[in-house]
């Protein structure tokens, strides 16, 4: 963990009057690297800030945190990372952040078998007191549903009318007659980055694509495929929604998206 602003240690010592940790007052991003290039950097960046602008939080430039990865990558061998970025008011005060690194290595099952997921019996405010495209421990009814339900890949969440949103952290994609749907922004969802680049590499597959509003749960439950986007895995597909509803792992466009992941974001990098 990268810690106080100037050193690596396995064990830090974090500040008793730290309120990011006493209270849950901060920020965070999550991010991983393809190729062991960070990637999307300077979107998750960008997320970050308008973050720190609602929360009143000052964040170090970019260059600083661009500077701190390439040193995790120097002290850890490893072939991919995930990094976690938090922003407290402590870090905030002195330019500064914590850095959690970990090795994330690639799960084939996942892609192969699928994942097992439910419908948490939680709804979601449609007016919460703090945004949902803030990244913050304050949202942590959350994080309560995850914990909850940790038994499955991950929990949906419907909000107060009923109609789906998203996962505790991920994005939510199903196929309906050869359409690939996902719930729009305006259902109270996170703009996820990898959420945004599975649709720009559909429409460049000409796949029929619709964001859409006031998604049923019907619709969902009676899709031909559905899959989960989230930064460090990607795309997931879904194998079953709790208790019976099965789909097809990998679906046909679930497929097509998979086998042309890796190239798109290769030219992403190389970008």
């Amino acid at each position: 963990m990268f810690y106080n602003g100037k050193e690596w240690v396995e064990f830090p010592l974090v500040s008793g009057d730290d309120e990011g940790f006493v209270n849950g007052y901060s920020i965070y991003e999550v991010l991983r690297t393809y190729s062991g290039i960070p990637y999307n950097l300077k979107r998750h960046y960008d997320r970050l800030q308008r973050s720190a602008d609602f929360m009143a939080l000052e964040i170090p430039p970019l260059e600083k945190i661009k500077i701190i990865l390439n040193q995790a990558k120097k002290i850890h061998n490893y072939e991919e990372f995930r990094f976690k970025i938090y922003v407290t008011p402590f870090t905030s005060k002195y330019k500064t952040f914590y850095c959690f690194v970990e090795e994330l290595k690639e799960d084939v099952d996942l892609i192969e078998e699928g994942v097992v997921v439910n419908i948490a019996r939680e709804r979601k405010t449609s007016s919460p007191i703090i945004p949902y495209y803030v990244k913050t421990p304050l949202n942590g009814s959350i994080k309560y549903v995850h914990k909850k339900y940790d038994y499955y890949y991950d929990s949906i969440i419907l909000n107060e009318f009923g109609n789906v949103t998203e996962g505790t952290y991920t994005n939510i994609f199903y196929v309906s007659g050869g359409v690939l749907l996902t719930p729009h922004i305006s259902s109270g969802i996170l703009p996820g980055i990898t959420r945004e680049d599975v649709l720009e590499l559909a429409n460049d597959l000409s796949l029929e694509v619709e964001e859409k509003s006031n998604v049923q749960v019907w619709e969902l439950l009676s899709a031909e495929e559905v899959f989960l986007t989230h930064t460090s895995r990607g795309i997931v597909p879904v194998r079953r929604i709790f208790p019976d509803f099965t789909f097809t792992v990998p679906g046909v466009v679930t497929e097509a998206i998979l086998d042309n992941w890796k190239d798109f974001i290769t030219e992403k990098i190389e970008d």
